[in-house]
């Protein structure tokens, strides 16, 4: 949305060759104020930048993937299709953790999960 109505220059690095207008300034921490959370909305409720919310919101979710990828990848490490009553069940699983991984960075490609998938059938079930 920032980037088709053309705020995206109120959250990039600054360039003091091309002022941001005042008026994409308030738009823009309007649409961010508007899409946070209640209690993040009275945390930056004060803050007049939208670049400065930007960082500190980005700081504060990047976090996040410290605390998901080992997560994800234990998960990914332990899935087992026998460990599923149906096919669907196991995909579903799978679908989760790959895009968490992919939130993370880690791209999970369709090798990968075909491997998975094989590997964890009992050996009696694989030809």
């Amino acid at each position: 949305m920032l980037t088709a109505k053309g705020y995206l220059t109120t959250i990039d690095e600054p360039n003091p060759q091309v002022p941001v207008p005042d008026e994409a300034k308030y738009a823009t921490l309007h649409f961010l104020r508007h899409h946070l959370h209640p209690d993040l909305k009275n945390e930056y409720m004060m803050e007049e930048n939208p670049r400065a919310v930007w960082v500190a919101l980005k700081e504060r979710y990047d976090q996040q993937k410290a605390i998901i990828l080992p997560e994800a990848r234990c998960k990914w490490s332990l899935v087992h299709i026998m460990d599923f009553k149906s096919v669907a069940e196991y995909n579903s699983v799978v679908h989760k953790i790959c895009s968490k991984l992919r939130f993370c960075d880690q791209q999970i490609d369709d090798a990968e999960k075909i491997e998975k998938t094989l590997s964890t059938f009992l050996p009696a079930n694989r030809i």
